[in-house]
């Protein structure tokens, strides 16, 4: 379990690494055990999730509930399949030491990523047509994309060249792979 002093420091090491200060390493427990609590933050941050989900429910879901628990299911995935892109990664790149905590700032990321899609998702639940709330939702995209690139590149000491390929990994895998899945298992396509 994460502490309220780990909490109050990973926060900090955010606002850090949103403005892409490289001290934002200090912040976070970079070891594996480190690593390992870091995907305590799954938990509060599910039923945030659950509720954006919900509200993208429309009259093609056939059960609320098969729906919420298969995008549960892809939420799980989500936070599963590209730590272990980072252990292999690391491995290939001979980084193997500092990919537990690559995936510690990376779970982390993900308390940033909730602070940009809360206003975008309440702006969508207000008016699904929203032109400003889809803007945000593609501004609030690139700039995670730059910030997940900065963090690559400063917590497995790579190059922008290398940490590229693992940013297109992950947003294929998140937008491509684990997203149309969850539709499709919650027996609804993709809109």
């Amino acid at each position: 379990m994460i502490s309220w002093i780990e909490l109050r420091l990973g926060c900090r090491g955010l606002l850090n690494l949103a403005r892409f200060d490289t001290q934002f390493l200090r912040y976070f427990d970079r070891s594996s055990p480190g690593a390992l609590r870091s995907f305590w933050l799954a938990l509060p941050i599910l039923p945030l999730a659950l509720f954006a989900y919900w509200l993208g429910i429309d009259q093609s879901v056939p059960s609320t509930a098969v729906y919420l628990a298969a995008r549960s299911v892809g939420y799980a995935y989500g936070w599963i399949l590209f730590p272990i892109i980072i252990l292999i990664a690391g491995r290939l790149l001979e980084r193997e030491a500092e990919a537990p905590g690559c995936i510690a700032v990376y779970n982390w990321f993900s308390l940033l990523w909730v602070a940009f899609q809360i206003p975008i998702t309440l702006l969508f639940a207000i008016n699904p047509d929203s032109n400003l709330a889809a803007a945000l939702g593609v501004i609030a995209l690139f700039y995670s994309v730059l910030i997940e690139g900065f963090f690559l590149m400063h917590c497995l000491r790579i190059r922008l060249w290398q940490a590229v390929p693992l940013v297109i990994i992950d947003v294929v895998l998140s937008l491509y792979v684990i997203s149309p899945a969850a539709h499709a298992l919650g027996g609804t396509p993709l809109s």
